[in-house]
């Protein structure tokens, strides 16, 4: 499957540069490699409680081509192949022992057209990235995400309107009896943007997205509003908050603690920055606050089965997406859900090429009695296990040290050092099949060198 999906990216590509050739104004071929090593001490501590080895180390590489073509003065079509792997492993070995086979995929394809209708509309229809404001909803930035959508920007300058629509998962078929099994998304997203004023810009946003159909999950709804700020010179700031509405999961049963299914949660965040410019080194100084709320899990706090207390969730905020990576914490990498995250950090500039910064994060659940986890999505991070629905609020600490080098202008290394300590909600743990508990720090040393051509 894997080789006819690599075999059908590179015929598309190929058939792009073969039947637009003649009518090409301009083509741009662009790219990356990166190769990134982890060693992590009790990685998995679920396992570690069980007396299994945990430890481990790895590399991985991801390596993209991207091309953009210029077809006429309003159309561009954008084209990126990316492959990735873990070094020595793969899903087939050669007879010889050796394999050089890894995931191939197309990243991104996308056709835009400026100027649709008149002069303010641009259209971007197919797989692309998305980023709004700082990533707490929805972000791109460490390439994680792309969306199957359609893009409609209203560009009304200050205010600037992004409409899309995407289908986030389709496994229908051309069945008479298919489920039509689906979710989609809605967001919209308006941004004003303000001249000579603390206040730099103004967003509000909408969304939405359905689970999919014929299986029970949330179908969540989004209200939020976020806002950059230049208080005083050099001081920035950044607020945000969100209200998610809708449908919880699907109808409780007779026997269901909570018979509210509807969502009812919010999210927040807060964050600063000062840099010291004109001082040698150019130090930074960053703080941070995200809450995101929960609930009680009252049932299984309360050892009832946890079928029972599945309908009780209905306050704890639904993630929308995965965090960029680091975002907050490399080692933990918290779900954004019953949770609050205190953050302060330092930087400096040492040299031109070199970035120092360490970063400091403190984890509180939100609801006492309920559950804080790791994020699914994240690269390497997390404890591999949900905490225990005890009555602790305190989940943990961690610290990132920091080191990035520009080689050149288009080689970048980075060198990262985090520690976890795991705290009281972590301890007599009813959830995971261990009475005990763990209290292990977890280490985690990662590499990268980055190229982009």
């Amino acid at each position: 499957m894997k080789k006819v999906s690599l075999i059908v990216a590179l015929i598309a590509l190929c058939g792009l540069a073969a039947s637009t050739f003649a009518d090409v104004q301009n083509i741009r071929l662009s790219g990356d490699i990166r190769i990134r090593g982890y060693l992590a001490d009790e990685a998995n501590q679920q396992l570690k409680t069980a007396g299994s080895a945990q430890d481990t180390q790895f590399i991985t590489q991801r390596t993209r081509v991207n091309l953009e073509a210029d077809l006429e003065d309003h159309v561009l079509v954008v084209v990126t192949l990316q492959a990735q792997g873990i070094w020595g492993n793969s899903d087939a070995v050669a007879p010889n022992g050796a394999s050089s086979r890894w995931n191939v995929g197309v990243s991104e394809a996308y056709v835009q057209l400026r100027e649709l209708f008149y002069s303010p509309a641009t259209l971007k229809v197919g797989r692309q990235e998305l980023n709004y404001g700082t990533g707490l909803i929805i972000s791109s930035v460490d390439q994680m995400y792309t969306f199957d959508a359609g893009r409609l920007v209203l560009d009304y300058h200050p205010l600037t309107i992004d409409i899309v629509g995407a289908q986030l998962a389709n496994v229908t078929t051309f069945s008479q009896n298919d489920p039509q099994a689906q979710s989609d998304m809605l967001f919209l997203n308006a941004k004003y943007e303000v001249n000579n004023s603390v206040v730099k810009n103004i967003e509000g946003y909408y969304g939405w997205q359905s689970h999919m159909r014929g299986t029970p999950g949330p179908s969540p709804m989004l209200l939020g509003l976020r806002t950059d700020l230049t208080p005083v010179e050099n001081l920035t700031a950044s607020l945000e908050g969100a209200y998610e509405f809708g449908n919880a999961d699907a109808t409780p049963p007779a026997w269901a603690l909570e018979k509210d299914s509807t969502i009812s949660a919010y999210l927040l965040n807060a964050a600063l920055k000062y840099t010291f410019k004109g001082v040698a080194w150019t130090p930074a100084v960053n703080a941070s606050y995200t809450y995101a709320s929960g609930d009680s899990n009252a049932g299984l706090a309360h050892g009832v089965a946890s079928a029972q207390s599945i309908y009780n969730n209905r306050h704890s905020f639904v993630p929308w997406f995965g965090m960029a990576e680091g975002y907050n914490g490399y080692v933990f990498a918290p779900a954004l859900s019953n949770i609050q995250i205190f953050n302060l950090g330092v930087s400096a500039k040492p040299s031109a090429n070199t970035t120092l910064a360490l970063q400091g994060y403190y984890y509180l659940k939100a609801d006492r009695n309920g559950a804080v986890s790791s994020d699914v999505n994240a690269n390497l991070g997390g404890l591999g296990v949900l905490t225990g629905y005890n009555d602790s609020r305190d989940v943990g600490a961690e610290i990132d040290a920091i080191v990035g080098y520009d080689y050149s202008k288009d080689v970048r290394c980075q060198l990262v050092y985090g520690a976890f300590l795991p705290k009281g909600a972590f301890q007599n743990q009813t959830n995971i099949g261990s009475a005990n508990g763990v209290s292990h720090v977890v280490n985690e040393v990662r590499g990268e060198i980055t190229v982009k051509f």
